[in-house]
């Protein structure tokens, strides 16, 4: 696909924290339906770049093309209605509201009116038989009630998948999903992104190797604000770089 139409293509992207070089010339183009996995050792950048793909952040130099569109100076909110949506490496739910309805307000996102304290539940069934749809889809339709809070942490990441699924994603960001979980949990949360449908593109953060190597086509390796290596999982297990700077350990 050219880079021009492809749903993500990030040019000589660098951002500067007044004397801190967080990232320095970054590029990356994303194919339809990738799966592209992003690497590297703590501070590297991954999350800065995922604020500046997203819009929390606007780069010191670059430019970022969602879709084909120029998006580099757009705030958030335009970028999601192009089709991006993305999890964060610390949950961003609603903890005192149930499951059913942190869908709900994801679902209801989408809406041109929103939510009317003068108007009828009743009017809004539509939004509510979606949030149902996806909670019998990826399992959580018998902790519909449930107050978030109240969950594992397990459910807790897999229903920001979901919430963030509502909002229909042609590109899906996904920030470390499976941080902090057990190898149980770790496990389910795997197998439901396996069975994401392939209209919508995946990059993800992810420490955890075996994930990051399971999931991806293709893996780009970050280190010290940069780009290291970009290849296959298997081009990159066998990048002496990429092995020295994991202390030679093997990936």
């Amino acid at each position: 696909m050219d880079s021009n139409v492809a749903p993500l293509h990030v040019e000589n992207v660098s951002k500067n924290f007044g004397g801190l070089q967080a990232l320095l010339g970054v590029n990356l183009t994303l194919q339809e339906g990738e799966r592209r996995a992003i690497i590297g050792p703590n501070g590297a950048g991954k999350t800065t770049f995922f604020h500046l793909i997203s819009g929390v952040l606007t780069p010191s130099s670059g430019h970022i093309h969602l879709f084909g569109q120029e998006v580099t100076s757009k705030p958030p909110y335009r970028r999601a209605a192009l089709g991006l949506a993305r999890t964060f490496q610390i949950n961003n739910l609603f903890p005192n509201l149930s499951v059913l309805d942190n869908i709900v307000l994801s679902v209801q996102a989408l809406e041109k009116t929103k939510f009317s304290m003068f108007k009828p539940m009743t009017s809004y069934r539509h939004v509510y038989l979606r949030a149902e749809e996806l909670m019998e889809q990826w399992g959580l339709a018998d902790k519909g009630n449930t107050t978030v809070r109240n969950l594992s942490y397990g459910d807790q990441r897999e229903l920001e998948v979901v919430m963030a699924l509502a909002q229909e994603p042609k590109l899906l960001l996904l920030d470390e999903p499976t941080g902090g979980l057990s190898p149980a949990e770790t496990a389910t949360v795997t197998a439901m992104l396996s069975q994401l449908p392939r209209h919508i593109t995946v990059l993800l953060i992810e420490h955890d190797m075996d994930v990051a190597f399971t999931m991806a086509d293709r893996v780009t390796v970050f280190y010290m604000g940069e780009v290291l290596a970009e290849g296959t999982p298997q081009e990159v297990r066998e990048n002496p770089k990429v092995q020295e700077i994991y202390l030679g350990s093997p990936i």
